[in-house]
């Protein structure tokens, strides 16, 4: 059926991924016997689902056994995993997935032949909205950062998995709610204290609600940026802008009292929205939405291998978080895998850094990398072995 498992290229990771279940048990998965499974193999990501295991070891004995590139379980619990349709599985309740992956937060990502090739600068930019997630978890919402836990994607970005009993009943609509929460989806600036006509703003003594901060303190961000930017995309005159933001101290302290100065002209309003929205787009959290307010859906198992790296979907602790290096920390880095080389031809790769060393540019060439850095290349079809 999928031909291309029997390509040497194929047989190789199977081999290395085998290798590394063989040493490292997976623990990542609680209620794994209530939990769905999905595997994928090499050059597709899903092969099967509706898979179940009884316990822990029997989900450790079929990664030794049957070494898939990709391995994901569900974030719902159900009664009867592997029967389907879904309906029959009976569901019990369902963990929250957030997922931050790079190519989604509008960043430019090289593409060659249909690979993508992630930068450091890129998973620091998805590590960052990690950061502003679960500000709005803890303060927003008020649950614990130990119902929290943070992984590595494996490949470009982040997934956050809340655990707690207060959200494992939430139907699909509270979710969706909470997903409109988090992104400011249809925010209300009226009900917030903003009046764009009389040019009001809610008073910073007062201001009770957390998106009214953010608002706030944005604004103020917001208006440090050069004056013609601002003007152009809020739709005002340069001249008048440069103006308004002249005396920040003085602009400031009317944000404070809850006034947003006036422009000449009948704009004016217009341009307060616009900034607000702005604002907005900064201060919400672009999260994947399908993923978060999904009951069924299958979801990398933290710290397995992604078949189109070769790396681990690490998991993170939060206060680690910041100096994690998925090109260092997430890398396959034993024994095994530093001392043996592996002779490849690649057909196109750019330059790109793993364990701290850098690799290429290359086209065409023939070259003996680590086992790492060529289970890298041919998990991104950039390679083939010689």
């Amino acid at each position: 059926m999928y031909p291309e498992q029997n390509s040497q290229e194929a047989l190789f990771l199977k081999k290395h991924f085998a290798s590394f279940y063989q040493k490292n048990k997976i623990t990542s998965v609680p209620e794994v016997n209530h939990r769905e499974f999905g595997f994928g193999l090499f050059k597709k990501k899903i092969a099967n689902r509706n898979m179940s295991f009884s316990s822990e070891g029997e989900m450790n004995s079929f990664l030794r056994e049957k070494a898939p590139l990709f391995f994901s379980y569900s974030n719902a619990y159900y009664s009867f995993p592997a029967r389907t349709p879904t309906t029959a599985k009976e569901l019990i309740g369902s963990d929250i997935i957030y997922e931050f992956d790079a190519d989604e937060l509008g960043l430019e990502v090289e593409e060659i032949n249909g690979a993508q090739w992630f930068e450091k600068r890129h998973l620091e930019e998805a590590k960052r909205q990690v950061f502003r997630l679960v500000d709005f978890i803890e303060n927003d919402f008020g649950f614990p950062a130990s119902e929290l836990k943070i992984n590595f994607s494996g490949k470009a970005g982040f997934h956050v998995h809340l655990r707690s009993e207060s959200i494992k009943h939430l139907n699909k609509q509270a979710r969706i709610e909470l997903v409109d929460y988090l992104t400011g989806h249809n925010l209300d600036f009226e009900q917030l204290g903003f009046d764009f006509t009389k040019h009001y703003g809610p008073l910073a003594k007062n201001v009770k609600g957390l998106w009214q901060k953010r608002l706030l303190f944005g604004m103020k961000a917001y208006f440090e940026t050069d004056s013609k930017v601002i003007a152009k995309t809020c739709g005002a005159p340069p001249k008048k802008v440069a103006l308004l933001t002249a005396d920040k101290k003085k602009l400031f302290e009317s944000f404070d009292k809850g006034l947003l100065p006036r422009l000449d002209g009948k704009k004016s309003s217009e341009f307060w929205k616009n900034v607000l929205l702005e604002v907005l787009k900064v201060a919400r959290s672009p999260i994947d939405r399908q993923t978060s307010v999904d009951l069924s859906k299958i979801i990398r198992v933290p710290e397995t291998l992604h078949g189109d790296t070769g790396m681990v979907a690490k998991i993170i602790p939060l206060e680690k978080l910041k100096d994690f290096d998925p090109f260092v920390d997430a890398v396959v880095f034993d024994e095994k895998f530093s001392s043996e080389g592996a002779r490849v031809h690649i057909t196109k790769a750019p330059k790109f850094s793993l364990m701290g060393k850098e690799f290429g540019p290359y086209e065409e060439t023939d070259e003996v990398l680590p086992l790492y850095a060529a289970i890298f290349l041919i998990g991104k079809g950039a390679a083939v072995l010689k």
